[in-house]
């Protein structure tokens, strides 16, 4: 008869670390991911919420910025979600087997949170900018 001793119980609630790091991990780089692809839109705002500029203003610089330039913080918040998943696979590698995230899982998560993130974000800086008019 086989006694589990105190490696096996480590062993046993270490493996679920890894994962649900990675995952939570995950989840804030896509939300990072989607704020960076709106960010054209997103920074107007803030200057407006912390005071440094008028609604009238934001809503023109977000106009020019989403007209001009929403191409290019597309790209770089695609960039920024495609080395996330580049990184996250190289960190699971470093792991034991056993333990490794599934990194299938982790990309479709951060995925979706990205889209998620901006397609909220697109409907709020939206509807701000409805309201500011």
């Amino acid at each position: 008869m086989r006694f589990a001793d105190a490696s096996d119980r480590d062993r046993s609630t270490n493996e679920s670390l890894p994962r649900t790091l990675s995952r939570r991990r995950a989840v804030g780089l896509g939300a990072l991911a989607g704020a960076i692809g709106l960010g054209c839109c997103i920074y107007p705002v803030v200057l407006v919420l912390v005071g440094l500029s008028t609604a009238t203003a934001a809503v023109d610089l977000g106009n020019r910025l989403f007209a001009e330039w929403g191409w290019a913080f597309k790209l770089v918040g695609t960039a920024f979600a495609i080395s996330a998943v580049w990184i996250m696979r190289r960190r699971a590698r470093a792991c034991p087997v056993d333990a490794r995230p599934r990194i299938r899982l982790n990309a479709a998560m951060l995925l979706g949170v990205g889209l998620g993130t901006y397609g909220v974000l697109y409907a709020v800086t939206t509807w701000l900018g409805f309201q500011a008019t």
